[in-house]
């Protein structure tokens, strides 16, 4: 009996449990142009490989009239998507909004966003999109 608990204990300690339990991971993407650069992360919880909770959250730091421009499609593509929103940073030169995403959402809405119900559909979608994940 000790050595089934030993050898359970070494198959939890190097990883072969990984599904077993609730995880997070996160893919994140930077990219720059002229005087923005934008910084894409999707952060979700999964059990199972099955993703029960998703936030995406746009960092933003530019110039004030660049940063300007962005608040105001933001604002308004906010207004069309009925996703719940948080403003992390809005200042003259960052704007960061994370948005928390229903995995129930209308398949447009994640359609748009990229959204998968699974990890791994998710975390291949984002790599061939450009995306780094942990």
């Amino acid at each position: 009996m000790k050595k089934i608990i030993i050898l359970l204990s070494c198959f939890m300690l190097t990883g072969c449990f990984e599904n077993s339990g609730y995880l997070v991971k996160s893919c994140e993407k930077k990219e720059t142009a002229d005087d923005l650069t934008s910084i894409t992360t999707y952060t979700f919880g999964f059990k199972n490989d099955i993703i029960d909770d998703l936030k995406i959250t746009y960092d933003n730091v530019g110039s004030s009239n660049t940063i300007s421009s962005i608040k105001l499609s933001i604002e308004t593509q906010n207004k069309f998507s009925n996703l719940e929103y948080n403003i992390l940073v809005d200042n003259e030169t960052e704007y960061k909004i994370e948005y928390s995403v229903p995995l129930d959402s209308d398949k447009e809405v994640l359609d748009k966003l990229n959204i998968k119900q699974s990890r791994t559909d998710l975390v291949k979608t984002l790599k061939e999109l450009g995306y780094t994940c942990e």
